[in-house]
């Protein structure tokens, strides 16, 4: 499997954390580093920016 953590490989890995990376600097995030805290997040701006309209 592409996706399974024991058997990803390096370029895949070091692509994903590349792309945390500037998510997190783009959004000024600062939370926890796992992938459902970093979701939270974007969610929660997200639904902030709907509500706006």
């Amino acid at each position: 499997m592409l996706y399974a953590a024991d058997s990803m490989p390096i370029e895949l890995i070091k692509a994903h954390n590349a792309l945390d990376k500037a998510v997190d600097a783009a959004y000024n995030y600062k939370g926890k580093k796992d992938d459902a805290a970093r979701v939270a997040f974007l969610f929660e701006r997200y639904q902030h920016l709907i509500n706006k309209q």
